[in-house]
């Protein structure tokens, strides 16, 4: 049996189709004229059906389809397919389905059944199939009708839809926010799981204005009054309030709804969010609680962000850094104090993401560019994905300029111990080669340290700032052991400097000791009277008089001591001179001395001692040979006068022809300038200068040099390292061999002969 494209039956074989149509029928699609007048109809209305048609016997097998059916099932010659069970041609998982329709058919009742099923050439489709019972004249079933539709179209979509619903429900259920959708007049008709796990409401206690129960009771009535009012206008609400937990706790919420709306404009429905800012909220609160806390703070503390710069700037770093609030507020903490620290403000900021915090000390700069030094504690603060540094900075300038003061102190305590211990080597030493007897030395040595000891007591009470004069000769009366009445003091009130304060004691020591034992003191009627007055000038000048009246009778002395030595030594340099004269009537000492300027500064010019031929080399001193002997004039720059005085007798004893001492930058670069000198022993430090300038002129001339220190740490660079460097406490035999180093070292660059290090000829 074949179908034909014009509906035709094959008439061999099979059952008669058109009764079996007839009576599988339904009355109500019957046409209104009587089947039997028109045989045919009811094969052309299964042959037009945009359905899949099929009549099927009482055993499954497919006995006919419709021509749409064919090309549904995209079956190209029905031959092929005659004689098939209707349930083989479906996937094994839908036969039972199948058998389950056709079973039901066989007993008289309509079955349907829907699934997935592919065609003949493996196209899948989804099928939607009734199948009734084809009832005989006797009214028992004798075949089956199946028609199916194809609607594999609305299945996808139905699918898609199902799969939009998935995405939405996963969504919504699992984002951070509660979500609800409302209709038109603001009743809510969907909550996602986060509402419900929340809330512990069920769909049913919270649905249309039952949200309310979870409301605080507080806040509840303005809550509906505002909602409602913007659902009625139709504008987007926003609004924060509590909501209570299922535990029975409250926590803050952020709520917005906005209107969804239609093509013409209409409100469809509306949508709502309710966001949980507790946390920021507590965070908030802390912040303000902390900002207040910040601004009744005395510490400069300040707040800034990684990104905005500076967020919070106090009071106390207004007063501390003199910048305002306006002109902190945004910029860049480290560009704003100009913050001198090791390592850039970029890997600065990275170390403190990485550790959360730093303490330390910080130097900056205020407003006006002075210094200011903070001991600082600074602490990373997150926010959700905000991080800001909160700075607390306390001011240690003072501390610090008094831990700088105590250093510069020890360290000027140590040049001026050394140098004391300098002087009292040069007492020592003048005072043994001017003694006959060791008693005579003890007594002449002890007295001379009391000296000593009354003018460093002077310039201590005094901070070494300086000392009055009428109390610097008022000590050196007292140290004689006894009041003198025949002593007259008489001048104006004068300030002498440190250094000039302490020649002068040592001169006056030496006076009041000569008077005393050879002078006018030796009498009840002798007299000395101290007189003075001020030169005015620049720099402006003391001048003091020593005079000696009613002693035995004065003739110079035949020997020059220690006293003679140390006066006219003492006495010749560039601030203090002293020209002492033995008349008939008693020794007379002329005295000036520069006073120091508002500004501290003084005047000097060269005036060295006549040059001193070599005397015989001491035995101590040692007498390595010279290189040569016009090699050997050599400077003194030393503003201590009794240790240039060792200086001299150490390099005298040795050999050298000495051009005197200069106590001054100033006078010793003159002195530079206009003198033939060999080399120069140079003193690092002259009462507080740099003798740099010293330093660069000779190198400059080519003049060899040795340095003289008492500092403990003072530091050579390397250009420096060449030079050598002796320190006080002189030992003779190290000056020595350092002045002879140098100087064999620029004969060597002279003739190309070399030295050792004592000067020594090394050529055989």
């Amino acid at each position: 049996m074949a179908v034909g494209q014009s509906g035709s039956v094959d008439p061999t074989g099979g059952p008669d189709l058109a009764k079996l149509v007839d009576g599988a029928l339904p009355a109500a699609v019957a046409p209104a004229s009587d089947w039997h007048n028109e045989p045919d109809l009811p094969l052309q209305l299964l042959s037009h059906s945009p359905d899949c048609v099929k009549i099927i016997d009482i055993d499954g097998v497919v006995c006919y389809m419709n021509p749409p059916g064919l090309g549904l099932m995209e079956i190209d010659d029905f031959e092929a397919f005659r004689g098939k069970r209707w349930s083989d041609c479906w996937p094994a998982n839908e036969q039972p389905n199948i058998v389950e329709a056709l079973a039901a058919a066989i007993a008289g009742k309509v079955g349907r059944v829907s699934g997935l099923c592919p065609t003949a050439k493996g196209t899948e489709k989804w099928w939607d199939v009734v199948v009734s019972p084809i009832l005989g004249a006797d009214g028992a079933v004798k075949h089956i009708l199946a028609i199916s539709r194809d609607v594999t179209a609305q299945k996808r979509v139905e699918q898609r839809l199902s799969v939009s619903e998935q995405r939405f429900r996963a969504l919504a259920d699992n984002m951070a926010q509660f979500a609800w959708l409302a209709d038109t007049s603001g009743a809510i008709f969907w909550y996602n799981k986060r509402w419900h796990d929340y809330t512990g409401l069920n769909r049913q206690e919270c649905v249309g204005w039952g949200w309310q129960k979870a409301h605080h009771p507080d806040h509840v009535e303005r809550v509906v009054k505002k909602i409602s009012d913007h659902f009625a206008r139709g504008e987007i609400w926003e609004d924060t309030f509590p909501l209570r937990g299922a535990d029975g706790e409250y926590r803050w919420f952020l709520s917005r709804a906005m209107p969804i709306r239609d093509e013409a404009g209409a409100i469809t429905l509306w949508c709502g969010t309710n966001t949980d800012i507790t946390d920021q909220r507590n965070s908030s609160a802390r912040l303000r609680q902390m900002a207040r806390l910040i601004e009744l703070s005395h510490e400069a503390i300040l707040v800034w962000d990684l990104e905005r710069g500076i967020v919070l700037w106090n009071e106390g770093c207004e007063v501390l850094y003199g910048y305002s609030r306006n002109e902190a507020v945004g910029a860049r903490s480290h560009d704003l104090l100009k913050t001198a620290r090791e390592i850039s403000a970029d890997e600065f900021e990275q170390k403190l993401t990485a550790d959360g915090e730093w303490t330390g000390e910080l130097l900056h700069f205020a407003k006006d560019g002075s210094e200011v030094w903070v001991d600082s504690r600074q602490e990373l603060i997150r926010f959700g994905d905000r991080s800001v540094v909160l700075e607390t900075n306390r001011d240690v300038t003072e501390r610090r300029r008094a831990d700088d003061t105590r250093n510069i102190l020890v360290a000027e305590l140590d040049h001026r111990v050394k140098n004391t211990l300098a002087i009292v080597q040069s007492i020592a030493g003048q005072t043994a080669r001017n003694s006959k007897s060791i008693s005579q030395f003890v007594t002449s040595f002890n007295d001379r340290l009391h000296a000593l000891s009354a003018a460093h007591s002077v310039l201590t009470d005094a901070n070494w700032k300086g000392a009055e004069l009428t109390e610097v000769i008022s000590n050196q009366v007292a140290e004689q052991g006894r009041r003198y009445d025949n002593v007259e003091v008489s001048g104006a009130k004068v300030q002498l400097s440190a250094q000039t304060a302490l020649q002068l004691s040592l001169i006056l020591h030496e006076l009041m000791t000569n008077a005393r034992k050879h002078g006018a003191l030796t009498r009840p009627t002798g007299r000395v009277s101290i007189t003075w007055r001020i030169q005015e000038g620049t720099p402006c000048r003391l001048r003091l008089i020593w005079r000696e009246r009613g002693g035995p009778a004065v003739q110079p002395p035949s020997n020059v001591g220690f006293g003679t030595t140390l006066i006219s030594r003492a006495g010749s340099q560039q601030s203090v001179q002293a020209q002492l004269a033995f008349e008939p009537e008693g020794v007379v000492c002329h005295i000036s001395a520069d006073l120091p300027a508002p500004n501290g500064d003084q005047a000097g010019y060269f005036n060295p001692t006549r040059t001193r031929h070599a005397a015989k080399p001491a035995a101590s001193a040692g007498s390595g040979s010279m290189p040569r002997a016009r090699h050997q004039r050599v400077l003194i720059v030393e503003d201590e006068p009794l240790i240039a005085l060792e200086i001299e007798a150490i390099l005298s004893a040795a050999g050298f022809v000495l051009l005197g001492s200069v106590a001054t930058v100033a006078v010793a670069l003159e002195a530079i300038a206009n003198s033939k000198m060999d080399c120069v022993v140079l003193d690092r430090n002259l009462s507080g200068e740099a003798v740099e300038p010293i330093i660069a002129e000779l190198l400059v001339r080519q003049i060899p040099f040795a340095f003289v220190s008492g500092g403990s740490d003072e530091k050579l660079g390397p250009e420096m390292s060449h030079v050598p460097y002796v320190r006080k406490p002189i030992q003779p035999q190290k000056l020595v061999e350092a002045v002879k180093a140098i100087l064999a070292s620029q004969d060597s660059a002279r003739t190309g002969r070399s030295y050792d290090v004592a000067g020594h000829d090394k050529a055989p």
